[in-house]
């Protein structure tokens, strides 16, 4: 009874530790044209197979990572206002794997909207005042 008993409690302990090696994990770092860090930066991790994808945001030091990845291939994009969106494609990631990838942000094009709205006085409501 013993040995069963052992027997279960290893396998109920082997399959967590099987399953860790079918995923993977994605790090990296957002930093701009300067090498200063880019914190709060929108990264998008996308498998190319699939379409699936997961999003993170950067955080204070620009810093993000992706936990149990599936293997394949993935696009990493980040994206902030003022930046030009950053792309680094055909990442491999493998079993197992701590696949680092770094993103250098260039700052783009800002643009602005401005909308002009107007309220038409009547020539009499002038004309009274």
């Amino acid at each position: 009874m013993k040995r069963v008993l052992l027997v279960v409690a290893l396998l109920a302990l082997a399959a967590p530790a099987w399953a860790q090696f079918e995923t993977a994990t994605v790090v990296g770092t957002v930093r701009d044209a300067t090498g200063a860090v880019v914190p709060d930066a929108k990264v998008t991790l996308t498998n190319t197979a699939t379409g699936v994808t997961a999003e993170k945001n950067s955080d204070a030091n620009g810093n993000f990572e992706f936990f149990t990845v599936r293997i394949g291939t993935y696009v990493v994009t980040a994206e902030k206002t003022g930046f030009s969106i950053a792309l680094v494609d055909n990442v491999q990631v493998t079993v197992g794997a701590r696949q680092r990838v770094d993103l250098s942000m260039a700052v783009g094009q800002l643009t602005e909207t401005v909308t002009v709205s107007s309220r038409v006085i009547p020539t009499r409501a002038i004309a009274a005042r």
